[in-house]
C-alpha cells in the first residue's frame, strides 16, 4: 500500500488507484505487488509478476540503475530518473521512462522501493522519426551537392572543347568542317545533359509520359546498336545475337524510351571497353522478352554494385575514370519499371552484364 498523509488526514491508497503503472519492489528487486496498469502493461496477469525480479523485465541484465536501486545506501534518498529498455511477456520490447524512489529504514537500509514505468515508444518513435528525417535531409543535401559538382564538371568538359574548336577555325589551325564535326559532338552531350535532368524532374514528380505501341524489340535493339557504332570506339565490336527470339517478335513497348535504356547501356558497355566484343543477346524466358548486354571493361566495383541504379552513382567500372551525371541508370531502371519489366547488373568474367527484362505483352 501506498501512504498518502498530510495534517489534515492519513490514509491507505492502493497502487489501483495510481493512474499510472506502478509497483513496490524489495531490497532484491523482486516485485511485492503492482497495479493492473503495470500488469497489462508488461502483458502479464498481475498474480504473476509477484516475486518476479524487476531484471527479469528488463532488457539487458543486470541493468545499472536496476543494481543501483537494489544496492542503495541512506545518501540515495530521492528520486532516480532514466530511460531504458523492458520487455513483454510476448517477448517484444519498449522503450520506457523509469522513475524510482527509495524508502529506507531507520537503520538507513533498503526497505523498499517505489517504480513507476511510462512507456516511452511515442517519444522515441518521434524521436527516431525526426532522427530518421535529419538523416534523410543531409542526405539529400549530399546528395545535391554532389550534382552540383559533377553537373558543373560535365557541362565544362564540353564547354571547353567547342570553344577550342571556334577559336583552332578561326585561326584556321583545322578546317571548318573538323570544327564543326567537334562542335556537334560536343553539344550533343550538352543536349544529353539536359535532357537527362529533365527526365529525372519528370520522373520524380511522377509526370514521365510513355507511348506504349506494338513494337518489333530486335529492330529497335539493332537500330540502336547501329547508331551508337557509327562514331564508336573501331577497337571495340558490337554483336548482336537474337537467335532465340524472332526477328520480327512484337512487344508492347514505347519505342523512344526503350531505345534510350538500350542506347545508354550499350553506350556505357562502349565507354568503359577500351577493346575487345560487347554482345548483345535477346531472347525469350517464358513470358518475359529478355536482354542481355555483356562488355570486357573490368567489371563494376562491389562497392557501387549494390547502389548502381540510384541517383548520382557516377564511379565507372573497369578504368574508373570515365565518370557522367550518374543519372543514366537510374533514368533506365525507372523506364524499364514502367513498363513492367526489371533491370539488374553483374559481373561476369572479367566484364559488366546487364539484363533487362520485359513483359512480352502490356495488355495494350
Amino acid at each position: 500500500m501506498l501512504k498518502v498523509s498530510d495534517e489534515r488526514n492519513s490514509k491507505d491508497v492502493s497502487h489501483d488507484d495510481v493512474p499510472i503503472a506502478c509497483c513496490k519492489i524489495d531490497a532484491a528487486g523482486f516485485i511485492l505487488e503492482c497495479n493492473e496498469m503495470f500488469a497489462f502493461l508488461f502483458g502479464y496477469e498481475r498474480d504473476n509478476l509477484e516475486h518476479v525480479s524487476l531484471h527479469d523485465l528488463a532488457v539487458g541484465t543486470p541493468h545499472d540503475l536496476i543494481q543501483k536501486v537494489t544496492t542503495g545506501t541512506h545518501h540515495d534518498v530521492g528520486i532516480f530518473s532514466r530511460r531504458l529498455w523492458f520487455k513483454r511477456k510476448d517477448g517484444s520490447t519498449f522503450p520506457a521512462v523509469l522513475n524510482v524512489k527509495l524508502v529506507f529504514d531507520k537503520e538507513r537500509s533498503l526497505a523498499y522501493g517505489n517504480i513507476v514505468v511510462i512507456d516511452d515508444t511515442f517519444n522515441y518513435r518521434t524521436i527516431e522519426g525526426i532522427e530518421k528525417d535529419n538523416e534523410e535531409l543531409k542526405k539529400k543535401e549530399r546528395l545535391k551537392n554532389e550534382f552540383v559538382a559533377i553537373a558543373s564538371h560535365e557541362l565544362r568538359t564540353p564547354i571547353q572543347p567547342i570553344l577550342g574548336f571556334a577559336l583552332l577555325a578561326k585561326r584556321g589551325t583545322i578546317s571548318q568542317e573538323a570544327a564543326w564535326e567537334g562542335v556537334l559532338s560536343e553539344a550533343r552531350r550538352l543536349q544529353q545533359l539536359a535532357n537527362d535532368i529533365l527526365d529525372v524532374s519528370r520522373i520524380e514528380s511522377d509526370n514521365l509520359k510513355y507511348d506504349f505501341a506494338k513494337v518489333k524489340i530486335n529492330e529497335l535493339i539493332r537500330h540502336a546498336i547501329d547508331s551508337l557504332t557509327t562514331d564508336a570506339n573501331k577497337e571495340v565490336t558490337v554483336t548482336f545475337d537474337h537467335a532465340s527470339a524472332e526477328s520480327d517478335l512484337v512487344i508492347d513497348a514505347d519505342r523512344s524510351r526503350i531505345t534510350q535504356v538500350i542506347s545508354n547501356i550499350v553506350g556505357n558497355a562502349i565507354k568503359f571497353s577500351p577493346h575487345g566484343t560487347i554482345h548483345v543477346v535477346s531472347a525469350v524466358v517464358g513470358e518475359m522478352f529478355e536482354i542481355r548486354i555483356s562488355d570486357n571493361g573490368g567489371g563494376i566495383p562491389e562497392d557501387i554494385l549494390p547502389k548502381l541504379f540510384e541517383k548520382f552513382v557516377t564511379k565507372g567500372h573497369g578504368e574508373g575514370n570515365k565518370k557522367g551525371t550518374g543519372l543514366g541508370l537510374y533514368i533506365s531502371k525507372a523506364i524499364i519499371t514502367a513498363h513492367h519489366g526489371d533491370i539488374s547488373a553483374l559481373n561476369i568474367e572479367g566484364g559488366a552484364t546487364f539484363v533487362i527484362r520485359l513483359p512480352i505483352s502490356n495488355g495494350v
